[in-house]
Formats: C-alpha cells, sequence, structure tokens
C-alpha cells in the first residue's frame, strides 16, 4: 500500500497511520515514503532523530526542518550541524533547542548559506566578538545582509504629534494611527487627517478617546463610520446613532469581542447589539451560554446564524439544518453530528445536489432511497452515497463492477474484510 498509493509516501502522511505501517514505512527502501514520514506533525523524538540520521540527505533535510517543531537531542543536532550537505547544516540554526556551541560553528561553516542562516536576531547575541567582526566583513553579501537583519531594531512608533510629523515612512503612520497609545494633540491631528485609510485606522484604534472617535461618526467615508461602529467602547445609543453601512465583503475581526469570552454578561450585552457584526462577532466563538445561543439562533440576520452554525459548538441542530436548507450550504455543516435528524429523506427528491446530499444524514433512510442516490447524477451525491455502510452489500458490490464511480463503492467501510484484501491481490497483479 505504500508504494501503490496516488504518490509516493502518501500513507505516512495519513492522520490514522497504523503502527504497522509506522514501523513499514520508517524502514522503506524508498526514500520519499521515509522523508513523507518526517513530514508528519508531531512525530516521536525517536523516529525523528532516526530519520534525521538517514542515508538519504533528502529525507536528513526534511528531518531537519521538522526539528524546528520537535526538539531533538544535542547529539543528533550535531550530527546534523556536520552533515555533508550544506543544504541539510543550514536548516539547523532554527531548530529548536540548538546549543550555542552549534550556532557558533554553523556561523563559521564553510558555506555561506550556511553562515546567513546562523545569523539570526537571537542567535547574534551568542556569538563570540571575533566571529560578529568576521561575519560583518564576511565576503558574501547574503551573509552580510544577515548581519544588517539581525541588527536591525525597529524604532517604536511615534506617539507625539512632533515625532508623527517628523515619521516619512507612510507604513508607520498608518501603523502609528491603528494601534499605538497616542498623545491627545496627536489623536485630535488624525481624526481631521487628509487621508481617509489614517482617519479609518484611528477610528479603529482603541486607545483613541472616545470622544474623539465620535467625531468620525459622521465621516464621508463609509470604512470610516464602520470602523468607529465596531469601536468597543461605544455604548449601544452611541453605536446606532452611527450611519454606517455593512461590507459586501468578509466581516472585520473584532479582537475584542473574542476577549470577554469568558464574561457572560457582557456576552449577552452584545448578543443583543444593535450592530448585526457586533453579534456575529460573538456567534463566532466556541462556547456561549445556552441563552445566548438560543437568542442568536433566532437573529434576523442570517450571517450571524451562519456564523453560530458554523463556529459554536452549542448551535442546535435545527439551526443546522435550517441554515443550510437557506444557504444550499456549506457542506462542513453537514459533518457535525448535531446536524443528522430524521426527517431529512424529503429532501431526496429535491432539484438541488446540495439538498439530495443533505439526504444521507437521515438515520432512517430507506435502502432504496439510498441506492437512487448513489445512481444521483451529480457526482458529489452518488459518491457520498456509495460510501454510505448502508448501502445493501449486492448494490455496492455491483457498483464496483459496473459503478461510474468504483473508488468511492470501494472506500465503503461495509465491504466484508475478505473482499478488500481480494481487492488488494487484483490491484497488485494488474
Amino acid at each position: 500500500m505504500l508504494e501503490e498509493g496516488s504518490e509516493p509516501g502518501w500513507l505516512a502522511r495519513r492522520p490514522d497511520l497504523p503502527c504497522r505501517a509506522f514501523e513499514a514505512a520508517l524502514a522503506h527502501p524508498d526514500w520519499s515514503v521515509r522523508g513523507a514520514l518526517a513530514e508528519r506533525p508531531n512525530l516521536p523524538v525517536q523516529v525523528l532523530s532516526k530519520l534525521a540520521r538517514d542515508r538519504d540527505r533528502r529525507v536528513r533535510r526534511t528531518a531537519a526542518s521538522a526539528a524546528h517543531r520537535v526538539g531533538l537531542p544535542p547529539a543528533v543536532l550535531a550530527d546534523l550541524a556536520a552533515d555533508r550537505d550544506p543544504d541539510t547544516r543550514r536548516r539547523v540554526p532554527g531548530c529548536a533547542g540548538v546549543p550555542a556551541e552549534l550556532l557558533v560553528n554553523l556561523a563559521q561553516d564553510t558555506s555561506p548559506l550556511v553562515r546567513a542562516a546562523a545569523v539570526r536576531a537571537d542567535s547574534w547575541p551568542v556569538l563570540p566578538p571575533q566571529v560578529r567582526t568576521a561575519l560583518r566583513a564576511d565576503r558574501d553579501p547574503a551573509v552580510r545582509s544577515a548581519v544588517q537583519r539581525a541588527l536591525r531594531v525597529e524604532r517604536p512608533l511615534p506617539v507625539t504629534l512632533a515625532g508623527y510629523i517628523a515619521e516619512s515612512d507612510p507604513v508607520r503612520r498608518e501603523r502609528t494611527a491603528a494601534g499605538a497609545v497616542l498623545e491627545r494633540a496627536l489623536g485630535e491631528w488624525l481624526v481631521l487627517d487628509d487621508d481617509p485609510r489614517i482617519r479609518c485606522a484611528v477610528a479603529g484604534n482603541p486607545r483613541l478617546p472616545t470622544d474623539l472617535a465620535l467625531e468620525l461618526a459622521a465621516d464621508p467615508h463609509e470604512e470610516v463610520r464602520l470602523a468607529v461602529s465596531l469601536r468597543p467602547d461605544l455604548t449601544e445609543p452611541q453605536r446606532s446613532a452611527v450611519d454606517y453601512r455593512l461590507p459586501d465583503a468578509s466581516a472585520p475581526e473584532l479582537p475584542w469581542v473574542a476577549e470577554r469570552a469568558g464574561d457572560p454578561a457582557e456576552l449577552r450585552r452584545l448578543a443583543r447589539s444593535a450592530h448585526p457584526l457586533v453579534r456575529r462577532a460573538v456567534a463566532t466563538l466556541e462556547r456561549l451560554p445556552g441563552d445566548v445561543v438560543a437568542l442568536l439562533a433566532e437573529d434576523p440576520e442570517l450571517t450571524v446564524r451562519l456564523a453560530l452554525a458554523e463556529h459554536c459548538a452549542d448551535a442546535p441542530g435545527e439551526l443546522l439544518r435550517a441554515v443550510y436548507a437557506d444557504l444550499l450550504g456549506p457542506a462542513s455543516l453537514l459533518d457535525s453530528p448535531r446536524f443528522a435528524a430524521p426527517g431529512l429523506a424529503r429532501w431526496a427528491e429535491s432539484a438541488e445536489p446540495a439538498l439530495r446530499l443533505a439526504a444521507l444524514g437521515d438515520p432512517e433512510l430507506a435502502p432504496e432511497v439510498l441506492v437512487t442516490l448513489a445512481q444521483d447524477a451529480d457526482p458529489v451525491v452518488a459518491r457520498a452515497a456509495a460510501g454510505d455502510p448502508r448501502l445493501p452489500l449486492a448494490v455496492l458490490l455491483g457498483l464496483l463492477e459496473r459503478g461510474a464511480r468504483p473508488a468511492a463503492a470501494a472506500a465503503n467501510p461495509a465491504l466484508p474484510v475478505p473482499f478488500m484484501h481480494r481487492l488488494l491481490d487484483l490491484a497488485a497483479s494488474a
């Protein structure tokens, strides 16, 4: 199976890799399978250590990159730092827990690729003075550029009016407006700025005094007014008084709502906000009090109900089904265990493929309806029905022989195990 996948090593990337297949992948003669194994997240240290000493440099490279997430023993890191392949050595400075002496060695490596990788903001202080001097004068421009990046310390954003006027970088000016702690004189200056992007940025700055932010409530640009309406410090009357327009594109994130996730009283207040985007931000939280869930499930805005259905772990199944029927999706709602319910079979004859697909969520679906859906004209519906374990065995075997989508039928977990082995034998001999 490791050799017959759609790509080399496909099984090594499966999240549910069985123990025997895991061992087979580790000892597999094909380097691409072992390399795929090294790409697995949360790989045990002992396995990654073995892959870091693999005979193929491509596997060692992959293991060195994986060691950025998984700490390896110092002896294994030393082997990687001494690897004959410079592309492997250059990955070592980013490994978790790399010892200082290895960084010093790598900063003096014969390959400029490795020296440049070893020069980082966090490694520069541990390098001896003579090594730093040599790196500053290195003959390779990539190394000298790495030194400049390591030494670069970002200037603090201006917070005074004089500092802002002296700032020539437009990006830093906008960042100042959006998030810096502004002195009042600078705040007064920014709300009168000619650039609507600056006014929009400062309108959303939670550190701008509320009275100054409200001066932008009647701004000629709708993006500015929307930013004002979404401030955390406004009362509901103040929020409602802003003449904002909901964006046509995706809704802006409201981190301040997420910060109140542990305050039930605040969540209840925000769930009753007159602003649909505030209510939507509450609905995106994974856990909510029951009365807040019930309130948002009846929200007049479909976007709020959709956010609750997609994100809240306590969203009721009837909401998921109602939202899905209104929008003919998203398909992710079908994966929720709360979606399935008796009565969905009524959608099996719908003209909409999305509804026919949802009919499979009926736990009482009649076998003859399932057989019909397995022969549906829509490939997504037919494939899902062919993989349904409730499909009668005779029909399932017929789909394997004559069906338009035998791969979906072959993935059906209801196939008898001896028959699965027979299929594999036939595939091997083909």
